[in-house]
Order: C-alpha cells, then structure tokens, then sequence
C-alpha cells in the first residue's frame, strides 16, 4: 500500500501571454474586453496543446462550435502593457453537451483575474447542442478536480 496521498486537483493547464500594445487602454492597462481574447486565445491552445485536437478542426472539420452560454469575470487588479499574464485553466463541470471551466489569471504569483465560463458544443449547420465528442471526452475530463 502507498502512502502517498492522491492528488487534490486534475490537471491544469498553464497559458502565458504578453500583455501587448494592441490589449491596453491609453493608460497602459488592460482594456477589460481584451481579456477576453485573451482568454478565449488560452481556450484554443488548450485544445491544440492539452487535448490533442485543435478548435480549428473541431469547427472546419466537425462542424461543431463552442459559443459561450454562461460568462462570469472579476477584474482583482491591473494588468499593464508588457506583463505577462499566466491563465491557470481547470474544469469546473463536463455535462453531456457543455463544459464550464474557471480562468484565473496573474501575474507572477498576484491573481488579477477570475472567469467563470460555460460553452456549449454545438452542431455549427443546425445550431443546436451536441454531445462532446466522445474522443475528446476522456481528455477533458483529465481536466477535472480529482
């Protein structure tokens, strides 16, 4: 028998952007829509780089989307222009057709940032729910709480 505990948490994945010109305000901050890019930029290197399938494909070759049905964000401090901001993403929920996942984004070791999102996959033609595909599920779950 091992004495060593399980793990408290699933996997988590970690996403580092630069903080550019084009994100920030006249004062050198973050412009609170751009935080959004970037975390929809961390969505889709997520499925490229954590789940082995890129958005991309799963929309050109699948036919399958995933809009954002549920968006929850708190704004804790300033980003500026040339930081970078580390996203730590972990599944919060995986129900049948969507996923709701939490964001939280800092700078070094300061959070600044919190999203709780929800998507839906959806069938891109007929605009309607689909199950996650059944390829993909396993690797999504990974992403769970243990």
């Amino acid at each position: 028998m091992s004495d060593a505990a399980p793990p408290l948490r699933g996997k988590v994945f970690l996403h580092d952007q630069l903080v550019r010109f084009s994100h920030c305000d006249p004062a050198g901050i973050v412009y609170y829509p751009a935080f959004l890019d970037l975390a929809h930029a961390t969505k889709e290197d997520w499925f490229t780089q954590a789940l082995g399938y890129s958005h991309f494909d799963l929309i050109r070759e699948r036919g399958i989307g995933t809009p954002t049905v549920n968006l929850q964000c708190d704004f804790l401090r300033t980003v500026e222009m040339g930081d970078t901001l580390r996203f730590e993403m972990r599944m919060v929920k995986v129900g049948t057709s969507s996923l709701q996942y939490e964001l939280l984004g800092k700078v070094g070791e300061i959070e600044c940032l919190r999203i709780l999102q929800t998507v839906v996959f959806m069938h891109l033609a007929h605009r309607r729910a689909v199950p996650i595909p059944a390829d993909l599920r396993p690797r999504i779950e990974a992403y769970l709480p243990a």
